[in-house]
């Protein structure tokens, strides 16, 4: 039957989206999760340059095509689906950890697809298609996060959005996931865990290293971060953490166990 009576269990880092702007860590931040891991670059995805080779445990996935060849989006999110199902299958072999880099440029190919190729080459098109495309892209997302596999993490750029969109220009705005229209502030709603990258890096150069931190709750200009867990237990939870999967699982069971 489609309903089963909820059971206790552990939050944990299972589903996990990780905002941030460009050069904030994100990709070299998914390195810390568990292995086997397989990060799948979106096509247009230049994050990928960070991600190790040859490193036993890590597979990484990077769409290459010729400048010149025109591939049509609907091919795109076709194959990239494809590979996403393979991978955490076991067609490429053992998969703990699924990660979806530059989701951001996923939604850009849907958007291309849904318009007819209208949103690439910077034409009009119909806002109702906004509609469709936020649709397909929660259908590909769902597949890999209702999956089995153990882990599924994500990144995807910021952006700011205006907290009455109505007043346009003249609203107060507020740092979401860069996503398009009501995509920005409703992928929220699709993970238990969204945390916001920054990196802080020293005022003089050779004067210490660079501090990279994930924001775990909504603060200051940013509110693309939100943990969904018992009141309770949120009210535990530090605002920022160091950028380590191994630390969010440890903040994360020490707020529950208390």
């Amino acid at each position: 039957m489609p309903y089963t009576v909820a059971k206790a269990r552990p939050l944990t880092a299972r589903r996990v989206l990780i905002v941030g702007s460009p050069n904030s860590w994100k990709t070299t931040a998914l390195l810390d999760w568990p292995k086997p891991l397989h990060i799948l670059s979106y096509p247009g995805e230049k994050g990928h340059e960070t991600i190790p080779r040859g490193v036993e445990g890590i597979s990484s996935y990077v769409w290459e095509a010729d400048a010149a060849e025109k591939t049509s989006s609907t091919a795109v999110v076709t194959e990239v689906m494809r590979l996403g199902l393979e991978i955490i299958g076991g067609k490429y072999g053992p998969c703990q950890t699924f990660a979806g880099d530059g989701l951001q440029k996923l939604y850009s190919q849907i958007l291309n697809s849904v318009t007819g190729g209208a949103y690439f080459q910077g034409e009009e098109f119909e806002p109702r298609l906004y509609a469709r495309s936020h649709e397909q892209f929660r259908f590909c997302l769902d597949r890999i996060m209702s999956s089995t596999v153990p882990f599924a993490v994500f990144t995807c750029w910021d952006g700011k959005e205006p907290d009455n969109p109505d007043l346009k220009s003249m609203s107060p705005t507020h740092v979401y996931p860069n996503l398009p229209g009501k995509m920005a502030k409703d992928i929220m709603g699709e993970f238990a865990i969204v945390v916001y990258a920054e990196v802080k890096h020293p005022a003089v150069a050779g004067q210490g290293k660079s501090d990279g931190t994930w924001q775990l709750l909504p603060h200051g200009k940013v509110w693309g971060a939100a943990i969904k867990a018992p009141k309770a237990v949120v009210e535990r939870l530090p605002v920022k953490i160091p950028q380590s999967f191994e630390r969010l699982e440890q903040v994360l069971q020490a707020a529950q166990k208390e």
